[in-house]
């Protein structure tokens, strides 16, 4: 285990946040919603705007959890195996020598939360649907 101290848990949402919204300020400018008159075309572009990273942010912290539950694993250690050929006989001497090694390796090593990302999805995809509720007022749906 490492004695460096952890980030603040904090610190994680408001970087995430920080970059899921600059993402959809992007895309919501991209489609041109700064150049919307209508109202109605401007909340459909901001429910846009927020629900696609906020579906990019659920699928890839739903990724890094079952990666974190070992479903990669077997694909992990083949690739590091055929990277390794690419080492010096000492680097690759350190590395594990069978998929038992590798388990046990990373069973030692102190699992990452990634569930800032998952909230932080689930948040700009209940922004979205807040979007889309004053969207319909303009047009039914």
């Amino acid at each position: 285990m490492k004695d460096t101290p952890e980030k603040p848990k904090w610190k994680r949402y408001v970087i995430s946040a920080g970059i899921g919204l600059a993402l959809s300020l992007l895309l919501f400018g991209a489609q041109g919603g700064f150049a919307a008159t209508d109202p109605g075309e401007r909340w459909r572009l901001v429910c846009d705007a927020l629900f696609v990273p906020g579906a990019l942010f659920i699928g890839i912290g739903l990724m890094a959890f079952v990666s974190q539950n070992g479903v990669f694993d077997m694909i992990r250690f083949s690739l590091m195996k055929v990277f390794s050929l690419m080492f010096t006989r000492k680097k690759r001497e350190d590395l594990p020598k069978t998929f038992y090694d590798y388990k046990v390796l990373k069973s030692q090593q102190e699992p990452t939360s990634f569930s800032h990302i998952l909230w932080v999805g689930l948040a700009l995809i209940f922004l979205a649907g807040i979007a889309l509720a004053f969207y319909s007022q303009y047009e039914p749906l």
